[in-house]
């Protein structure tokens, strides 16, 4: 999902959202060792349950999503709280079948919900702290690359669904009249 985001928008967010979930990701695969619980029914699924990567995974994407659109998204409310709310169904929606469907216990897919909310407050303070503040993207985004590539960073474009459609709909007209 993320890497088709990046790849139509080429957006920092969306780029440093899977950085952050690949770091979230290695955490999962630590904690599993570290803990070594055992999933209820061993037959479904590999390795060890606790925490349950799906429910770390999920909770991950929802805290980045619905922190995100808080603070960077500043129109049109109303889709935005449609928006935060569909991403916290859809967490809520893959942790339950995890424990309906026998992969994990309650408790597991808890612990995971927990430490992938933990996880993303934590990367998203490192975002906004230490990658934006230090002026890292500013850097990174002027490199003949990420020209190449046409990276770019729209988190201060006031409305930018509304810039794009003016941007596309002038190029059009522009087009026509040719």
């Amino acid at each position: 999902m993320e890497v088709t985001i990046v790849l139509s928008r080429r957006e920092v967010a969306g780029i440093l959202l899977i950085a952050g979930q690949l770091a979230n990701e290695g955490f999962n695969l630590v904690l599993k060792e570290i803990v070594q619980q055992e999933r209820p029914h061993m037959h479904l699924g590999d390795g060890y349950g606790m925490p349950s990567s799906h429910s770390q995974f999920m909770t991950f994407f929802v805290t980045f999503t619905v922190v995100y659109l808080e603070t960077h998204i500043t129109t049109n409310a109303i889709h935005k709280r449609a928006v935060q709310a569909g991403a916290i169904a859809l967490g809520l929606l893959v942790m339950v079948s995890r424990v309906y469907l026998g992969y994990h216990t309650t408790l597991q897919v808890i612990a995971g919900g927990i430490v992938g909310i933990c996880s993303g407050c934590v990367w998203l303070w490192l975002v906004e702290r230490a990658i934006y503040a230090s002026k890292f993207v500013d850097i990174v985004l002027d490199w003949p690359v990420c020209k190449w590539l046409l990276i770019r960073d729209s988190r201060n474009v006031q409305d930018i669904a509304l810039a794009e459609y003016k941007l596309s709909r002038h190029a059009a007209s522009s087009f026509k009249t040719k």
